[in-house]
C-alpha cells in the first residue's frame, strides 16, 4: 500500500503522459511570437504569432473573443515550455507588454509536493472606463510531472475536487500577496486567467476564488482548455465570463464523471468530434489538421472508434454509479495512498475489500485497453497543439460560432451555450455596424 498512489497515478496517466512530454527548443524565429510546447512526443517547442489588443479588456468579460481565446491557448502552451527563469509564458507576457513577471513552482514535484501547480503572474496598465486600470495575467501550467496525476485523482470529500482546490488555494494566496506588493486592488483590477488540463482546472477555481473575494466576474477573463471537471457546485449562472474549451473525445475533460455531479464553473464550449458534429465535420477536421501538421510535422490522429471514450466512462460509471460518502472515502484513501486509512476501512468491511479488488481489475482492464487501442487519438485530443489547431482553423468569429454551434448538441452541453451564441451574434453585428 505504501506506493499505491505512485502505481495508480502511473497507470491512469499511461498513454497521455508519454505523449504529452514537451520537446525542447524553438521551431522558428522572427517577429513577436509566443513559444509554446505542442504536447506531442518527439516534437520541439514551436513559435506562433501573438495576437493582442488591450481593448479586449475594456468591455465585459462575458463576451467571448476568439482571438483572445487563441492567444490564451498559446500562453497556456507556453507554460509547459520551460526556461531557466521559469517558463516561456513569462517571456511571452513580457513581449506582450506585461511587467513584474513572477514564476512559481517550476522546481521538481519531489521538492514542492504534488498538490501545487506551476504558474506565472504579470501585470500591465490598460485603459478602461476612461481611466487607467491594472490588468493582471495568471497563466497556470498543466501536469508537468507524472506524480501530479496523484493530485489530479484526489477528489476529496468536499464539493470542490481537492487536488485542484489545493493548487488553486495556494495560487490564490500568492496572487493576493503579489497584488498587495504591487498595490493593486483585486476589486478594481481586471484579470486574464488561463491554463490547459490540470492548469485549466486550477485556473477555473482560481477565477471562482477571485469572485468570492469581491472581483466582479465581468472583469475576469477566464479561458481554460482541456480542463477536467472541478466541483459538484460547478455551474454557469454567475460565471458567464469563464469559457472552458473542451473536446468531447478528450478523456481528461470527462472526469470526474458528470454522473457524480461534477462540472466546471462557467460556459463549456465544445470542439468538434466525429460523433455529433454534423456534415461539416470533415471540412473542419481538414482545416484543423493543416494547422496541426504545420505545428508538429505530423497528422492529427482521430479516435478510430468515436465511441471508445464513451464506453470506457460508461464502464467506470457502472462500477461506481454514484459517489456516496463511503465511496468517496474509499477512493480518497486508494488514490492518495493513505495505507492506514485504507487498511482500517477494509478491515471494517470485508465486502468492500472484495469489491475494491474487483473494481480495480475491471477499471484497470478498461483503461489499459482504451490506451492500447486509442492511445494516439486520446493524446492528440488532449494535446496543446490539438486545441490550438482547432482554434486557429477558425479565421473569423463567425467560423468559431459555427464550430461551437455544431457541437452544442452533444451530451452534457452547457446550458448557457444558447446565451453565448446570442451574445456572439450581437458582438458580430455591432462590429459590422461600427466598421461599416
Amino acid at each position: 500500500m505504501k506506493n499505491i498512489r505512485r502505481r495508480l497515478a502511473v497507470l491512469l496517466a499511461l498513454g497521455l503522459t508519454a505523449a504529452l512530454i514537451p520537446g525542447a527548443g524553438a521551431a522558428e524565429s522572427g517577429g513577436t511570437k509566443i513559444t509554446m510546447a505542442t504536447g506531442v512526443a518527439g516534437t520541439p517547442d514551436v513559435q506562433v504569432d501573438a495576437i493582442w489588443d488591450d481593448d479586449w479588456f475594456a468591455g465585459d468579460a462575458a463576451a467571448y473573443r476568439h482571438e483572445l481565446a487563441l492567444t490564451a491557448m498559446a500562453l497556456s502552451g507556453a507554460a509547459y515550455a520551460e526556461t531557466e527563469d521559469g517558463s516561456a509564458a513569462g517571456d511571452a507576457l513580457a513581449a506582450l507588454g506585461f511587467t513584474q513577471v513572477k514564476a512559481f513552482h517550476y522546481d521538481s514535484v519531489q521538492e514542492r509536493g504534488d498538490d501545487l501547480a506551476a504558474y506565472t503572474f504579470a501585470r500591465k496598465t490598460i485603459r478602461a472606463e476612461d481611466r487607467a486600470v491594472p490588468l493582471v495575467a495568471v497563466v497556470v501550467r498543466g501536469t508537468g510531472d507524472v506524480m501530479e496525476w496523484a493530485s489530479n485523482l484526489r477528489m476529496g470529500v468536499g464539493g470542490d475536487h481537492e487536488g485542484f482546490a489545493l493548487a488553486a488555494g495556494e495560487l490564490t494566496s500568492n496572487l493576493q500577496k503579489y497584488l498587495s506588493e504591487a498595490e493593486i486592488s483585486p476589486a478594481q483590477a481586471r484579470f486574464l486567467i488561463t491554463g490547459h488540463s490540470r492548469g485549466g482546472a486550477a485556473a477555473n477555481l482560481t477565477a471562482v476564488r477571485l469572485t468570492e473575494a469581491g472581483t466582479p466576474a465581468s472583469r475576469i477573463f477566464c479561458y481554460t482548455f482541456a480542463a477536467p471537471a472541478v466541483s459538484t457546485r460547478g455551474r454557469t449562472e454567475g460565471y458567464e465570463s469563464f469559457f472552458n474549451i473542451i473536446q468531447e473525445e478528450d478523456l481528461v475533460t470527462r472526469i470526474p464523471l458528470s454522473a457524480w455531479g461534477y462540472r466546471r464553473y462557467g460556459v463549456d464550449l465544445r470542439l468538434p468530434g466525429r460523433a455529433g458534429s454534423g456534415e461539416g465535420y470533415q471540412d473542419r477536421f481538414d482545416a484543423m489538421n493543416r494547422q496541426y501538421k504545420a505545428l508538429t510535422g505530423q497528422s492529427y490522429i482521430p479516435l478510430g472508434d468515436p465511441a471508445a471514450v464513451d464506453r470506457a466512462l460508461e464502464a467506470l460509471e457502472r462500477q461506481i454509479p454514484a459517489l456516496s460518502d463511503a465511496n468517496r472515502a474509499l477512493l480518497e484513501a486508494l488514490f492518495d495512498g493513505r495505507s492506514d486509512d485504507l487498511s482500517a476501512y477494509l478491515n471494517r468491511n470485508k465486502l468492500a475489500a472484495l469489491n475494491l479488488g474487483r473494481m480495480a481489475l475491471t477499471l484497470s482492464g478498461e483503461i489499459t485497453g482504451l490506451f492500447q487501442r486509442e492511445g494516439g487519438g486520446i493524446a492528440c485530443a488532449h494535446s496543446m497543439a490539438g486545441y490550438y489547431s482547432w482554434l486557429a482553423a477558425c479565421e473569423t468569429e463567425e467560423d468559431a460560432e459555427a464550430m461551437f454551434q455544431a457541437s452544442a448538441s452533444l451530451p452534457g452541453g452547457s446550458p448557457c451555450f444558447s446565451q453565448f451564441i446570442e451574445q456572439m451574434g450581437k458582438e458580430s453585428r455591432a462590429n459590422a455596424v461600427s466598421e461599416g
